[in-house]
This record gives structure tokens, sequence and C-alpha cells, in this order.
């Protein structure tokens, strides 16, 4: 009797596991679906506040300078030889920071790449954008759809202000080479964000499919096999004669930049020129393959150094280098293959070598040749900088983070700065904050969990906790931390009321 019963009762009970699991299935069918076919959420009231501003700005008249960035993904601040590296050589890189002006304390806002983009495009901090949960990914490959279950974004926010909208707004012509690698949906693509032109990829040169774009039209298709759960190119075998040849992609996208910067030549123009490298994986042309004494990373470098001075050749040759500036930076620190130069760590982390980035401005007559600034700075200080040169007003329905260096630039060598903060992968609080002397980082692995860190930036490496040589100093940065961490708690997208 008490074995019959027994075996009823696991029978309902193994029915009801099925029913549970079946409902668990079919809800996440549901989800799935909804994921695929919905457009990211859009915050409508700053979406109209966004509008409102854009249809607001001045009309500006020739004499604004045109605006040239070179951002490259994952250079290394010991990448380049004006840097101190001695295998690489970048005579065309170094050539321009004779021209003007390098900065030893620039910084990336992330040291990852999808954060870093944005807070340079916007001015705001990671969690402003909510683009602090890592890096994106295409929407339908797994990591992708898993971060929409999640309730992260994979696409920068409508109700976001970039650069290219507020130039393009005001007069501007603007244009985009090279990777995006803020979403891939219908909607939230570059030139939904205000780049009138656009050549290049969605994502990073390791993510699948790698499709080149032209505007929204496919121009070479990545046709192999890859299904959902593809997203990294080391899954996927290449098909010869098919696809993006990678070779090749330095030099294309420096035809697409120029071309660009030829059709524009009689107008103001801002060009946003993203390189894909050196981003692993490595492909350097044929003209630098197996050249370098830096191996197949400076065979890359060196391709990029070429592309720069094709880039600058080609200001000068239009006679459009007076009115120009040109800017050279970095998403963040060095991967494993590249060179923080004395900096410890490495992209992926809030250390020196993970957020401390190249930074030359070229800007003839505006910016003194051959002068280094020791300021701190940050990528979030170029949109209100910009903004400034081109006389246009700033956002006031929402938090700016960034800084006008426009007086720095022009050799008044402080920074707008008196505290840098630093925002880890994934999280939404900074876990580290910096003075001109002092950095201190509230423990989230890097240094060790759970554990404070003083360090004397000056001639260390992050290798000495100095908390007890400078106890005021600790306490005194500790508490600015914890409130700036209060203030993003409490307004993590940084909205003001109006």
């Amino acid at each position: 009797m008490l074995l019959r019963i027994f075996n009823r009762s696991s029978l309902w009970l193994g029915r009801a596991i099925v029913v549970i699991l079946l409902v668990g299935l079919m809800a996440l069918a549901v989800r799935f679906f909804q994921i695929m076919v919905t457009a990211p959420p859009v915050d409508e009231g700053h979406q109209s506040a966004k509008l409102e501003y854009l249809a607001a700005l001045p009309q500006v008249n020739r004499d604004v300078p045109n605006i040239v960035v070179v951002f490259f993904d994952d250079l290394g601040w010991g990448d380049l030889s004006s840097y101190g590296n001695r295998l690489i050589e970048t005579p065309e890189i170094d050539q321009v920071a004779r021209e003007g002006l390098l900065m030893t304390n620039f910084y990336s806002a992330s040291p990852v790449c999808t954060p870093s983009r944005a807070a340079l495009l916007t001015g705001r901090f990671p969690p402003r954008t909510r683009t602090n949960r890592h890096v994106y990914f295409p929407d339908g490959s797994t990591v992708g759809i898993l971060r929409r279950m999640l309730g992260w974004a994979n696409a920068l926010p409508r109700e976001e202000i970039t650069l290219a909208e507020v130039m393009k707004h005001a007069g501007y012509r603007t244009g985009m080479v090279g990777k995006w690698h803020l979403g891939d949906h219908d909607g939230y693509r570059p030139n939904d964000f205000g780049f009138e032109y656009f050549f290049g990829l969605l994502f990073s040169n390791d993510m699948y499919p790698l499709n080149l774009y032209q505007n929204e039209e496919i121009v070479i298709e990545d046709k192999r096999v890859g299904g959902l759960f593809a997203s990294e190119r080391d899954e996927l075998q290449p098909i010869p004669g098919e696809g993006v040849d990678q070779r090749q992609l330095t030099a294309r996208y420096t035809e697409e930049a120029i071309a660009f910067i030829e059709s524009s030549k009689d107008e103001p123009f801002f060009l946003y020129f993203a390189h894909s490298f050196p981003h692993v994986p490595l492909y350097a042309s044929d003209d630098f393959a197996n050249t370098s004494r830096g191996g197949t990373y400076g065979d890359v470098i060196e391709d990029l150094d070429r592309s720069t001075g094709s880039l600058v050749s080609a200001l000068d040759r239009l006679g459009l280098s007076e009115n120009t500036i040109v800017i050279i930076t970095s998403d963040n620190g060095a991967d494993y293959n590249g060179s923080p130069g004395n900096l410890r760590g490495r992209k992926g982390q809030t250390l020196e070598g993970g957020q401390r980035v190249p930074m030359i401005v070229r800007w003839p007559g505006r910016v003194a040749p051959g002068s280094v600034s020791n300021a701190m700075a940050m990528n979030t200080d170029l949109f209100p900088t910009l903004l400034q040169f081109s006389s246009l007003p700033m956002p006031s329905d929402r938090v700016i983070d960034g800084r006008d260096l426009s007086g720095l630039l022009q050799g008044d060598d402080v920074s707008p700065h008196e505290f840098l903060y630093y925002f880890p992968v994934v999280e939404t609080l900074p876990d580290a904050i910096r003075n001109l002397e002092f950095k201190l980082t509230e423990g989230t692995g890097d240094l060790g969990r759970n554990r404070m860190h003083l360090s004397r930036l000056e001639g260390d490496t992050e290798a000495h906790d100095v908390q007890n040589l400078f106890a005021e100093d600790a306490a005194s940065l500790t508490q600015l931390l914890h409130a700036k961490q209060d203030e993003i708690r409490a307004n993590p997208r940084g909205w003001i009321s109006r």
C-alpha cells in the first residue's frame, strides 16, 4: 500500500516537474521572441528633450574648426615611440606629436571598448549611458540575447546625445569610418546617431558576423557559418575569397577617411576615425607583415602609423591643416599583445595600464608645437571641449561629466579636474579616484578584493600601499570616492530636472 502511494506520488511529482519545465521554456521562448523583434526601450521624456536641444542649436559659420578624431582600439600607453616604445617605430604619429601637444595623464572612461566609446561621443560616464555592463555583442548572438534578458542594454540608448548629432544639427558634415560597437539593432547604428556617412564594422573584428557596412548597406558580407552560439572569430573557419580581408582593413578605412575629407573640404566637417586595430586578431597589410622589430603587433601599429601619416598629409595637401583639430587617442589600455609602458595593468582593469592612454592633439596656430602636458584629463572631456571650440551650447537636461579642455590645449597647462574616477567592468559605481599625486583604489580584485590601496603615482607602479604614510590623503580620497558613489547610486543616468 505504501509502495503504491509512493509510486503515485512520484508520478505526480514527475508530471509537475515536466509542466513547470514546459511553462518555463515557454516563458523563455516568449521573452526570446520579444527580445528578437523589439527595439531597446526609449526614455521618451529625455528623448523629447534631446530633440528640442538639437533643434535649437545655432548654425556654425565656416570659421569653426574641422575635427578629426583618430581612435585606436586597444592601443597601449607604451605602444608608440613618442611614448617610449623602443621596438615599434611610429614616425608619422611622432611627427604629429612634435607639431602639437602630447599628454601624459590622459584616460579612457572605461578599461573596455563599448563604455569608452560611449563616453567619448556623449561626454558621460558609463552608467549614465547604460554601457557599464561590459561590451556589446551582436543582437542575435547568445551573449547579446542574455544581456537583454538580464535587462542590460545592448545598444546606446536613443535618448543619449552624441557629438555627431550635435555637429550635424549645427551644420557640420559628419562622417564615421571604422568600428562602431554601440549596437547593431535597427535604429541604433551610426547613421541613427548623427553620422551622415558611415563605412566600417558594427562590432569588434573578432565578432560574428563580420559584415562591412557603407551606411545601412552591407558591402562585404560574412558568409561563414556561425549561428546562435558564434560570437568570436576564432570559433569560425574562414572561407577563402569570402568576407572581409582584415589585412586590407586599415588601408580601406584610410581611403574612405581621406575620401570623406576631400568631399567635405568646402564645409565644416567632423570625422570620427575609429580603427579596428590593434584589437585582436591582428592583421597587417602585405607592406608591413613581418617587418617590425615588435613582431606581428608591431607590424599592425606601424601600418596604423602610415594610415595616420596619410590622413595628415591629405589635410596638408588640401590646405585644411590650419583649421583642423586632429586628436589621436585610444579606447582603453593595451591587451596582452601591447605595452602599458611603465604602468601596471592591462585592458579590462582599472589599474593605470588599463585606462591611461596616449593623447596627441594637433592644431597649427592654436596648439603649441612640441608641447607636453602632465595635466589630468579623460575622453569624456572631448564632448564639451569640441562644443566650446565650435561655440555651441551644452545640453541642460543631463549631467555632462566631461570638462572643457580648450584652455589646457592652448597652453594653460592646468587640468579642469581636481579628481578623476575609474569605472570597473560590469560595475555601476567607480572603484578608484585620483588627484594629481595619489590614487585610491577600493578593492575590486585588481589590487585585492575588499582592500583599500593608496598609490603615489609619480615613480610608482601601484605596487606600494602608502596609506600608513599619508593617512589624511587616504581618508580624504575615500570620502570623495564614497560621495561620488552615492551620487551615481541615487541618479545613475544623471538626469537633471527642468
